[in-house]
């Protein structure tokens, strides 16, 4: 009787140690799933926070319009990829709110199912997950830069198109300035790369700008020097980063053949793409205005830009960085190489400064995650 009875408390102490296990194994395959959702969720939040901070490089973070644009964009990508099984509600899943200058912050909240974990907890589990993002302006180890740099525009008094120390240098766009030629206002037409030496008859007329001193045809030397490194950069974008203050060397001559073969790789990666005067955007097939893909165009490019009064001298060999503008590129003239872009203010590229009005001149912006 005695042996029969310690076989029936083992009995029971196994059966014990068998539930407890069962219900560890239980209890980790339910937080395992819940580990999943958070991530999905998270992946979803991401998604939507750089979507809405995106608005903020084509506009200001105090206006009403732009933070409804911001709004709709986070929406609609938080809720683009399922979280257990389904989609996110964009109404009722997901928050949106903007806590800082050029930021956006959206929550996620996702009820779940429990299947083990019910017996402790109860049937259903609320998992939230948060991500901030921002539009953050770049002017340190800036890469992807095609080898060109022009000059902020200046007021060109006596017409010799050489900035002389009297004349006055434009970094912004004034409200209601009736001749834009003289200002990187939206969609000036600019010369991104002269092909021609100062003075020749083939030279655009009636554009900002020209030559500052002979042989300077505004190609740099940013991944090194050679024709057909000066080719790949224009082609892909420079490897080397730059801050604002750097001193880059000048490409010497005018390098019209590089320049055709990089440039019309971009123009033959985009051919349709077309400018449109009513948004100041490029447009095209391949890449639209209205859901911000323009930006991913081939043609839409950022130099260096410098400021006349400081960075080129007779006999300099470098240019020194004041700062980044965004471009796109219009058209290239085959026979010398000269390359014609139009300005994007606000836009890819972000300006600082009020939304209208005066502003400090171009300077370039990125989206990054900051939560």
């Amino acid at each position: 009787m005695r042996r029969t009875g310690n076989r029936g408390q083992v009995l029971i102490v196994f059966l014990g140690a068998l539930l407890a296990l069962l219900g560890v194994a239980a209890l980790g395959i339910d937080v395992g799933y819940l580990y999943t959702v958070r991530h999905e969720l998270q992946r979803c939040t991401d998604a939507g926070a750089l979507a809405g901070a995106s608005a903020f490089l084509s506009g200001n973070w105090s206006d009403g319009a732009t933070r409804s644009v911001a709004d709709g964009r986070a929406r609609a990508f938080a809720a683009k990829d399922k979280v257990a099984t389904a989609i996110l509600s964009a109404e009722s899943e997901v928050a949106v709110a903007f806590p800082s200058l050029n930021r956006v912050r959206v929550d996620a909240t996702r009820n779940v199912n429990l299947f083990f974990a019910r017996l402790f907890i109860g049937p259903t589990k609320t998992i939230t997950a948060y991500s901030v993002a921002e539009a953050s302006v770049v002017d340190t180890n800036v890469k992807g830069l095609q080898p060109w740099g022009i000059p902020y525009p200046w007021e060109d008094t006596n017409g010799n198109d050489l900035f002389d120390p009297w004349e006055t240098v434009h970094k912004d766009c004034p409200e209601g300035v009736l001749d834009t030629s003289r200002y990187f206002c939206p969609g000036t037409r600019v010369i991104l790369k002269i092909g021609t030496p100062k003075n020749s008859p083939e030279n655009p007329s009636g554009l900002p700008s020209l030559q500052q001193e002979s042989g300077h045809f505004f190609a740099l030397a940013l991944d090194g020097t050679g024709g057909s490194v000066y080719r790949d950069t224009i082609a892909n974008g420079s490897n080397t980063p730059v801050t604002v203050g750097d001193a880059v060397s000048l490409e010497p001559g005018n390098m019209v053949g590089p320049t055709r073969q990089g440039t019309n790789d971009l123009i033959d990666a985009d051919r349709n793409s077309l400018w449109n005067d009513a948004t100041g955007l490029p447009e095209s097939s391949l890449y639209h205005a209205g859901d911000g893909s323009w930006m991913n165009s081939p043609r839409v490019i950022r130099i260096p830009i410098y400021d006349p009064e400081v960075a080129l001298n007779n006999g300099r060999t470098d240019m020194v960085i004041a700062g980044f503008g965004g471009f796109w590129i219009e058209s290239i003239e085959n026979h010398q190489g000269t390359v014609i872009g139009r300005y994007i203010p606000m836009r890819a590229f972000g300006q600082a400064g009020p939304a209208a009005g005066p502003t400090a001149g171009p300077v370039l912006k990125t989206l990054r995650l900051v939560e």
